[in-house]
């Protein structure tokens, strides 16, 4: 009988266009729970309450035949593969798109680091009976861009992950910004919380959440 033979896997790069109607679903996270890819966002701009659509710039890396399928999902949802190459070959791209002023974000001068409070937050999300859903705000630092994060969250912890807003610019020193929708188990949002504050990365806890829009 002769032995399996492995497959190698693919990696393309491809910015996608997320229409506005789809905002509000996870769909970088069902490319990583659906299609087992590894998928590292290298910029993003979505603006939660903006008509506009929004849009990754994404690294896809995956059996070939998974990623070939993910693709077909993406088109067949009308997002919009503005470019699509193979990861060695991609040029970048010269003519970003613009990205929205993050006027409403909170930054370490005005909000402080509270990574160290997440703890306290997260007892008192669990007080109100909350165990599903939990709203969050991170920041990437520039450190991190080469590391599929957002990913680890579904691939490792087993949580959806709908992205809500997102500030990432390519290329540049600026640290990144991504508004999240957690979903899953009380226990794996509290070990999801605790790999971000290993790795360093600020979070904010967004408890308005809890008490409405459910």
């Amino acid at each position: 009988m002769s032995p399996t033979k492995s497959v190698e896997p693919a990696s393309v790069h491809s910015r996608i266009l997320v229409p506005q109607r789809y905002h509000r679903q996870p769909v970088i996270s069902r490319l990583v729970s659906r299609y087992g890819l590894t998928v590292n966002i290298k910029a993003a701009s979505l603006t939660s309450d903006s008509d506009s659509d929004g849009w990754f710039d994404l690294e896809l890396s995956g059996n070939p035949q998974k990623l070939t399928n993910s693709l077909s999902y993406l088109q067949g949802l009308g997002v919009n593969l503005l470019q699509l190459a193979i990861a060695n070959h991609i040029q970048p791209n010269q003519h970003s798109l613009p990205f929205p002023n993050p006027a409403n974000k909170l930054s370490p001068k005005d909000a402080g680091w509270l990574t160290d409070q997440w703890q306290e937050q997260f007892q008192q999300w669990i007080s109100t009976g909350q165990t599903n859903r939990l709203r969050l705000q991170l920041c990437v630092l520039k450190t991190y861009y080469e590391e599929p994060v957002i990913c680890e969250l579904v691939s490792r912890y087993g949580l959806t992950v709908n992205i809500t807003s997102a500030i990432l610019k390519p290329n540049t020193e600026d640290d990144g910004w991504f508004d999240l929708d957690l979903w899953g188990r009380t226990k794996q949002l509290y070990s999801s919380l605790n790999y971000l504050e290993k790795l360093g990365l600020p979070i904010w806890l967004d408890l308005s959440s809890i008490y409405g829009d459910r």
